[in-house]
């Protein structure tokens, strides 16, 4: 699975690909790596949640809800429990402070754990949608969004609700290049 990021902070997306629990990055500074950390169930979520410019090496395991968090410089993994079986992580930076935010979708509601503002709950599409988080009004804020039939449901930050019919129904939406 194709898992780009900014892993070594130069400003520069990485080339990068995560197989059956090892992370293959090619970072533009510090070359090649290969990094063992999670299980083939896993999904990777590779996002810069201290504000360092780097991306971290982040895990959701959807059997347990819980978040993996790896920190290969000190190599240490810091856990967060925050879902539940069956949840679909939505990592965005909801807040706008440089720090991505974990965060879960469940039944048409979005569970935010922001690391400023703290918890949220927010009923935002059904459960059959696709999710397609990004800051599509370029405040600086990831925005909750759907994709249903062909139309993109947002609910901006700034702007509020709105609906943009964009693409059949069978088309697989691709969110903006957002890296937080």
């Amino acid at each position: 699975m194709p898992v780009p990021a900014d892993y070594d902070g130069d400003g520069k997306i990485d080339v990068a690909v995560y197989r059956n629990g090892t992370w293959y990055l090619q970072r533009s500074r510090d070359g090649f790596v290969g990094i063992t950390f999670g299980t083939s169930t896993d999904i990777p979520l590779p996002a810069d949640f201290n504000n360092d410019g780097k991306a971290e090496i982040v895990l959701f395991r959807p059997s347990n809800g819980s978040w993996y968090v790896y920190d290969f410089i000190n190599n240490q993994v810091n856990v967060v429990a925050f879902g539940q079986n069956g949840d679909k992580p939505v990592v965005g930076d909801y807040e706008g402070d440089g720090r991505a935010d974990i965060a879960v979708y469940r039944n048409g509601i979005w569970y935010l754990r922001r690391s400023q503002q703290g918890f949220a709950a927010i009923q935002f599409g059904l459960s059959t949608d696709k999710l397609v988080p990004a800051d599509y009004d370029g405040d600086g804020k990831a925005d909750i969004a759907v994709f249903r039939d062909g139309t993109w449901y947002l609910l901006q930050s700034t702007a509020g609700f709105t609906g943009v019919a964009f693409g059949l129904a069978t088309d697989k939406p691709v969110p903006s290049a957002f890296v937080p």
